[in-house]
């Protein structure tokens, strides 16, 4: 992904826009990747059974740039326009960094029949991922799953249970920014308005300034891979012989999600006066470090009618209500407004919808073998429609500032949550000949 801004530098308005180079991008990734799987499955009377290994190994180059063109961070329009600036951080030294990831997993599970009507899964799988040191091995990824389908009396009725464990593998690039951004080759220089040797906008520095405590980015040697618990419950009935009624529900428990917390956060404003801000860590500024540390909940309800297409027409509508909570955003390994206070950023996903609905279906002009002039011009012909609607999505409302003197402008006023703000409803409607 390359550059968008050959100079820079990068510019972001609070709720207004981002404007320049952006610090996101460029990105790159130099790839190699090896990958060796295998399966057996050995039907024995009324048992499926069925084992498996996987060895994966990655050597990745990622580039990731950063602030090398310099960011500036303003709070509003007219703060730009008199080149007042919140936060201006700028980046120096190596853009890249390289590391191998071997990756190893087993699985052994059966399906059992236990009779006509019902069917019994279940099944465990291990994974183990290998990184870089300084990070050690989590080596407890034990998932176990289970399955059970039952079709009684008539058999148009299919009730559907499962519960499993799913792990998620470390993401490389925080395992890359951190190996890269510990300080030794790789150095944020972060200013306030107003500091010793901060720039005037739009200006950059030429060098690492002397004397000046870099930003660093770290992990947690002890993070663990993140994993979720999903329990469901589905019970389908055949109304006909092609239509159908489903009501299901699903619970998914995210632990141990990756987030960003700074963990040398100042003690003092500027205007203290106290030497570094009085950081617990006098060595450094901001210390960046990856950790496992959030967690969510989802819940949801389905109901869907299905009508299989037959004949001339076919169509299915879905209803979803559900609810999700986390403290760890969406956003690429998030931070939290309060680094010492994970519990404040408890809210809202960004990704909570309370409702959506989706309809969508065809219609078909039944053949009609005919020779002539009508027949040959309508034969073959489809109409598909796809309606979905969504309920308003969450943002958070954010100050513009740095209000608790962390350096970070992700603020909220004081008693607001996160994403307590209300966006709008959203419908489509798509069609096709």
């Amino acid at each position: 992904a390359p550059v968008n801004d050959q100079i820079g530098p990068a510019i972001t308005i609070s709720g207004v826009a981002n404007l320049g180079t952006s610090t996101s991008s460029p990105t790159g990734r130099d790839l190699d990747l090896y990958e060796i799987t295998d399966s057996i499955t050995n039907e024995r009377g009324l048992h499926s059974l069925k084992f498996g290994a996987d060895f994966l190994y990655n050597r990745v180059n990622i580039t990731f740039p950063g602030a090398l063109q310099g960011a500036y961070t303003f709070s509003s329009l007219a703060n730009l326009e008199a080149g007042r600036y919140v936060t201006f951080q700028q980046a120096f030294g190596e853009p890249s960094q390289f590391q191998s990831n071997p990756n190893v997993g087993f699985f052994a599970q059966d399906e059992w029949r236990v009779r006509p009507d019902l069917t019994i899964n279940f099944g465990l799988r291990y994974d183990l991922q290998f990184l870089p040191d300084p990070i050690n091995t989590d080596a407890d990824n034990i998932a176990p799953r289970l399955g059970v389908a039952y079709a009684p009396g008539d058999h148009r009725t299919v009730i559907r249970a499962s519960y499993g464990i799913y792990y998620e593998r470390i993401p490389l690039r925080a395992t890359s920014n951190a190996l890269q951004r510990d300080g030794t080759k790789y150095k944020v220089a972060s200013f306030s308005f107003g500091q010793a040797g901060a720039p005037v906008f739009a200006g950059v520095a030429q060098s690492f300034p002397q004397g000046f405590l870099p930003s660093i980015t770290t992990i947690d040697p002890e993070i663990e891979d993140a994993y979720a618990q999903q329990a469901s419950l589905q019970i389908e009935r055949e109304l006909s012989s092609n239509t159908s009624l489903a009501v299901g529900y699903l619970h998914t428990r995210g632990l141990h999600l990756i987030l960003s917390r700074n963990v040398n956060v100042p003690r003092f404003p500027a205007s203290a006066g106290v030497p570094n801000l009085g950081r617990p860590n006098p060595n450094f500024a901001n210390i960046g470090r990856f950790e496992s540390s959030g967690d969510s909940y989802y819940n949801g309800m389905t109901i869907s009618l299905n009508r299989r297409f037959t004949g001339w027409a076919g169509a299915r509508v879905s209803y979803t209500f559900a609810k999700a909570i986390d403290n760890a955003g969406n956003a690429f390994f998030f931070t939290p407004q309060d680094n010492s206070n994970l519990r404040d950023d408890r809210g809202r996903s960004d990704n909570d919808q309370r409702h959506r609905l989706t309809l969508s279906g065809n219609f078909a002009v039944p053949e009609s073998k005919s020779d002539s002039v009508w027949g040959r011009t309508v034969d073959g012909f489809q109409f598909s429609y796809i309606f979905s609607y969504g309920s308003a999505l969450p943002f958070n409302i954010l100050t513009g500032t740095d209000r608790n003197f962390d350096t970070s402008v992700n603020d909220r006023p004081v008693g607001v949550g996160r994403n307590t703000g209300k966006g709008f409803d959203f419908a489509s409607l798509d069609m096709r000949v």
